[in-house]
């Protein structure tokens, strides 16, 4: 009777911390689908996989996309696993999007996107990330180990020294730095071959590299697969008689005959056409690049513009003659002649004009389809565009009907099914019926409403990580729309009120 009595009062304890715990961060929006978190953050950041971490007290912890709290603040950063691809070899960035880097009074670790701790933070530093091999080499006390990043298998720091293995065509008159063997192939016309020892921070392409590692343990050399499992055994004094070993040459043998098998279809005269500006003597004149497969045509406009900018990137251009805005194609010619007072660029299949002084939308095909009778417009955004009319702003849908009346003195753009707004009593998000979710008093108000992609690239700089590769990490993928952030001018600090996942 005593243990059940001591189970129950543990439980109530339990609950009763966690429902404290919850609700210092979070509270329902009352009969919406929507969280709010009221300001009480110095920082956030968003990642692809749908968490938030979140900076509180100097440290970060992790919330879902519904605002539960999955780690506590605890890490002096998170960074993200990327592969910085030297784009001057042709080289693309590389990204692994469920491993997530933590660090912890100077030690780093690994994270998962199940919150499963691949490693606690106890590192001293990072080696080299190799994409080829997917592995992600590290330090402790000097010894080295690493991450497998595709299987999240990780071997311990113990290796004295660590080579990668590349294969060469041997040169009888080249001096190589590192331990290497020759090696001939029967199987290959006897054609002979340089076994090499890589150093970790040296270059080489991808198809070079064997799957596995040479190592050094307590004075015995030998080598283990991108597993950590043993493939030679540390019996050899030297690295020379490792890669000597029958098991390397049968391990080449193997992956020539496999490169062999796999023919590459031929390769099509791909055309990608681009259309640019550059501007001489104060003129706009536009650029219309074309690449193939035999190189680089580039053609450029004999007529001149007021001003160009973008309707479509790289596909449709607006360009203003004699003050009247029309649109040219990617081939040069026009698609709308130069007849507008003003245009936006394309969004959801819409095109805003302004033409006599009153706005109105055509569509991707350049026909109006919702006459000018406004006196401003905004994009459209998940099926509504914000328009103003005598004075006050309300939102359209896509056939031109006024679904939020006119009744905002300022009107955002929708995001995540909801829109940051403003009366002359409240400043707030409302809903798609046009309905306040959150609201405060506009007198002298303190808060700002910004969505969470706008907040992503405007509001969280990459040097609060010191991660160079988050700013990759941030323009390369594509993120779910969590909702806003609620930033609070007087104190500094942030809130969030999110849509929830699958909400």
């Amino acid at each position: 009777m005593k243990r059940i009595k001591r189970l129950v009062y543990f439980l109530l304890a339990v609950f009763w911390v966690t429902g404290i715990f919850t609700l210092a961060y979070s509270q329902q929006i009352p009969s919406q689908k929507f969280v709010y978190i009221k300001p009480q953050f110095e920082n956030v950041l968003f990642w692809a996989n749908g968490w938030i971490s979140y900076l509180q007290g100097g440290k970060w912890g992790i919330l879902s996309s519904s605002g539960n709290v999955l780690l506590k603040p605890q890490f002096d950063r998170i960074e993200p696993v990327v592969y910085d691809g030297p784009s001057t070899m042709g080289i693309k960035d590389k990204f692994y999007k469920d491993i997530f880097i933590v660090w912890q009074n100077g030690k780093a670790g690994f994270v998962d996107s199940n919150f499963k701790i691949l490693l606690k933070p106890e590192l001293d530093s990072f080696e080299v990330l190799n994409p080829w091999l997917n592995l992600y080499v590290c330090k402790k006390d000097d010894k080295y180990g690493f991450l497998n990043l595709d299987k999240k298998a990780y071997i311990t720091p113990q290796f004295d020294k660590m080579y990668f293995v590349v294969w060469l065509s041997y040169n009888p008159n080249a001096k190589y730095s590192n331990p290497h063997i020759k090696c001939t192939l029967p199987n290959e016309n006897n054609k002979e071959f340089c076994l090499y020892a890589l150093d970790l921070k040296d270059g080489i392409w991808q198809n070079s590299y064997l799957e596995y590692i040479l190592v050094s343990k307590d004075g015995k050399c030998g080598a283990v697969d991108t597993n950590g499992n043993i493939f030679v055994d540390l019996k050899y004094n030297s690295f020379e008689e490792v890669l000597s070993d029958h098991k390397f040459t049968e391990a080449l043998q193997d992956m020539l005959a496999n490169e062999s098998k796999s023919v590459l279809p031929p390769t099509k005269n791909e055309i990608s056409s681009y259309i640019l500006y550059e501007i001489v003597n104060n003129k706009y004149y536009l650029v219309f690049e074309k690449y193939t497969n035999k190189g680089l045509t580039r053609t450029k406009s004999k007529e001149a513009y007021e001003n160009v900018k973008y309707v479509e990137v790289n596909k449709l251009m607006a360009v203003c003659k004699n003050k009247k805005w029309g649109i040219v194609d990617i081939n040069g010619n026009y698609v709308v002649k130069p007849q507008f007072d003003d245009i936006k660029e394309l969004s959801e299949g819409f095109i805003a004009f302004k033409q006599n002084g009153k706005w109105g939308f055509m569509d991707k095909k350049f026909k109006v389809v919702i006459k000018p009778q406004f006196d401003k417009a905004e994009n459209f955004s998940e099926g509504y565009a914000a328009v103003k009319k005598s004075g006050l702003w309300g939102y359209i849908n896509s056939s031109g009907k006024l679904v939020i009346k006119p009744q905002f003195t300022d009107a955002g753009a929708f995001f995540a099914k909801l829109a940051a707004v403003s009366t002359k009593d409240y400043v707030g998000l409302i809903d798609t019926k046009g309905t306040f979710v959150l609201k405060f008093s506009a007198n002298n108000s303190q808060y700002m409403f910004v969505d969470t992609e706008t907040y992503r690239f405007r509001y969280a700089s990459d040097s609060i990580l010191n991660s160079s590769g988050y700013s990759s990490y941030k323009y390369s993928l594509i993120f779910p729309k969590f909702g806003y952030v609620v930033i609070d001018k007087k104190s500094k600090k942030v809130g969030l009120v999110l849509r929830g996942q699958g909400k």
